[in-house]
């Protein structure tokens, strides 16, 4: 179910029994909305993910742009009968059979993909074999950066005014408000109680994040588990 930043911000404002956002305004609140959907794709980088078309470099190495954070898949190839590319398990088999596939003289390169490796650490680098001869399109499941909520017209002091959808599915809203809930309790960290209020929103937030992530592995090993199964 679709969500705006104003129903995040109300909820924070209601909690903080804050009438007339006075006390912390629609922007400030605006700020650590923005703050805290940088936080959750920092700690879960696939949180707002989606199918796009890469286009390649010349080579094997491949780097996706900026605006990605993570890549989860590449699916199959874009064009070129837009053959389905397979992921190596281990480039160790290759690099012992074809020690030169880096170099387009021992293993030229071609516009078509057949495999994709990448290193678990390095989640923003691939590398594709045969190599590419730029001219070749992928289409991949990438994690993106958010897009920042806007200030709202005529100096957004009104959170009714803030009618931008997020970006991210419903299941992220309480981790959203936690988020700036710890933010807006910090603010007043002289205040009776107002350090725990700001601890105990932050342990809420990351401990969903954390419960989230552990499902979602779960459900992808009992996919991949359930394929291998049918496969042999």
């Amino acid at each position: 179910m679709a969500f705006t930043a104003a129903s995040v911000m109300k909820r924070a404002n209601t909690i903080l029994q804050d009438v007339g956002a006075v006390r912390w305004t629609a922007p400030e609140l605006r700020d650590w909305l923005n703050e805290a959907q940088r936080a959750i794709v920092l700690a879960k980088p696939n949180a707002l993910s989606g199918s796009v078309t890469l286009t390649l470099a010349s080579g094997t190495k491949q780097t996706i742009p900026a605006q990605y954070t993570v890549l989860s898949r590449v699916v199959r190839n874009v064009g070129n009968g837009n053959r389905a590319v397979r992921t190596m398990a281990r480039r160790e088999i290759l690099d012992s059979q074809i020690p030169g596939w880096h170099d387009t003289a021992t293993l030229p390169f071609a516009a078509s993909v057949q495999y994709v490796w990448q290193d678990p650490m390095s989640p923003r680098e691939f590398y594709v074999v045969p190599g590419n001869d730029g001219n070749g399109e992928v289409e991949a499941l990438v994690g993106r950066n958010p897009t920042d909520i806007p200030l709202a017209p005529g100096g957004g002091l009104d959170i009714d005014d803030y009618t931008t959808t997020s970006e991210f599915e419903d299941i992220y809203q309480g981790i959203l408000l936690d988020f700036v809930l710890f933010r807006a309790f910090s603010k007043d960290g002289d205040a009776p109680d107002a350090a725990a209020q700001a601890g105990s929103h932050l342990t809420l937030a990351t401990n969903a994040l954390t419960a989230l992530g552990a499902s979602q592995t779960a459900a992808s090993l009992a996919m991949q588990y359930m394929t291998a199964a049918a496969a042999g």
